[in-house]
């Protein structure tokens, strides 16, 4: 093969100006070309994918924040607590909803039948009103 199939990397460009195209494709990672001459070679002892590497370094940094004694496991633990905590959250909040979508039906429904005994508390009222104006009308005074 060519000595050029076995890099290839890019010469650093320009700093560009924020919010150009180019400002964006530097957030794409590079790609790196290197010499295979079987499939063989891309199995043989190194990484399948080596890109995996580099994403190990995040880890590293926050199991760098973690006290001494906690290991990886200890970490993938306690985030997997803290997913299992998230969860019991929202799932309590969809309870308190429908509780208190619940609990608002119910005081509407109290108050359309305490609407509806002062309406007939009112006619009744008012019967009698009529009867007192009438029976007082119709007596000598």
């Amino acid at each position: 093969m060519p000595e050029a199939a076995q890099e290839d990397t890019t010469a650093p460009a320009p700093a560009p100006r924020p919010g150009s195209r180019a400002a964006l494709a530097n957030h794409v990672q590079e790609v790196h070309l290197l010499r295979v001459e079987s499939i063989s070679d891309l199995h043989g002892g190194g990484l399948l994918c080596p890109y995996l590497a580099e994403e190990a370094q995040p880890w590293d940094e926050l199991l760098g924040l973690l006290p001494p004694g906690c290991s990886r496991g200890a970490f993938l633990l306690l985030l997997a607590l803290l997913v299992l905590a998230c969860l019991a959250l929202a799932i309590l909040g969809v309870y308190l909803s429908v509780l208190q979508s619940e609990s608002l039906r119910t005081t509407a429904h109290t108050l359309r039948a305490q609407e509806e005994t002062l309406l007939r508390l009112r006619l009744a009222s008012l019967s009698q009103l009529r009867r007192l104006n009438a029976s007082e009308a119709g007596a000598p005074s």
